[in-house]
């Protein structure tokens, strides 16, 4: 009788330890799905910042002298900086800078690196504004999920997301509008490669990365033609800073005194 109450009490021992196993189970993956829901809270957080810095370059020349978009570009300083891919303006010294609440400002070209295709311009906006963070690009891993920013057919705070497909992507130069053989040249030595969606419109615009912050700019995409495929390429954060940094603080000619000449007058 004492060994079947052993036995017995043994067993319930057991059964409850089950339980409690399977309990934790239920609750962690119960905890998974929160973690993740989290994760795409924070994209939300990413895209606010990136919509209220993502800005569309226009100029004027359309039907009755209405503006034309160009294409996208991000405010990098609260004093008023944007830069957006060089291809995308053409050297043009005046564009006009759409934010995301419709206000336009003047924007005047401060210099420009065509071989890195970055461009940079000054407007007044009039108003506070609240510029992106250019991260680090040296840390970017395949595999990381971001978010391109643009203005798309107009779409000013447009979003689309993919990961990082590739790191160190050799590309031909925009000009040349198709893949080369061989290693650049120039300050963008390797792009970023995304499977985000690029399309016509979002070229200068920010691929952000989970905290909001700028790892690349858009500059070329490459489809072979087929419909609904294709891959984005950007500029990475690292090269816009040096590019931003140059002309933000252009070194003075000693004898005027005067600050040097941007890339174009």
């Amino acid at each position: 009788m004492r060994t079947q109450q052993l036995l017995h009490a043994a067993a319930g021992v057991v059964a409850f330890v089950i339980l409690l196993l399977l309990g934790w189970g239920l609750t962690r993956g119960s905890d998974e799905t929160p973690r993740a829901a989290r994760s795409g809270e924070g994209f939300v957080g990413a895209v606010d910042k990136g919509q209220r810095a993502t800005v569309m370059i226009t100029v004027s020349g359309g039907p009755r002298g209405e503006p034309m978009p160009m294409g996208s570009g991000f405010v990098v300083s609260s004093e008023g900086l944007v830069v957006t891919a060089a291809h995308v303006t053409g050297g043009m010294p005046v564009v006009s800078v759409v934010f995301a609440d419709g206000s336009v400002a003047r924007g005047e070209l401060v210099g420009e690196d065509e071989v890195a295709d970055v461009a940079v311009f000054s407007t007044t906006p009039g108003k506070p504004l609240t510029p992106l963070t250019l991260a680090d690009s040296n840390q970017v891993k395949a595999g990381q999920p971001v978010v391109l920013m643009g203005a798309p057919y107009g779409l000013i705070g447009t979003a689309t997301s993919g990961i990082v497909s590739a790191i160190n992507r050799q590309i031909g130069p925009v000009s040349e509008g198709r893949f080369a053989n061989g290693a650049l040249s120039g300050p963008v030595t390797a792009y970023i490669q995304t499977d985000a969606p690029l399309t016509a419109g979002g070229s200068g615009g920010p691929l952000l990365n989970a905290a909001g912050q700028v790892i690349g700019m858009a500059s070329a995409r490459e489809s072979r033609g087929e419909p609904g495929a294709g891959l984005a390429f950007a500029i990475p954060s690292n090269v816009v800073k040096d590019v931003v940094d140059r002309f933000k603080n252009p070194p003075r000619t000693p004898a005027a005194g005067r600050l040097a000449p941007s890339a174009r007058p």
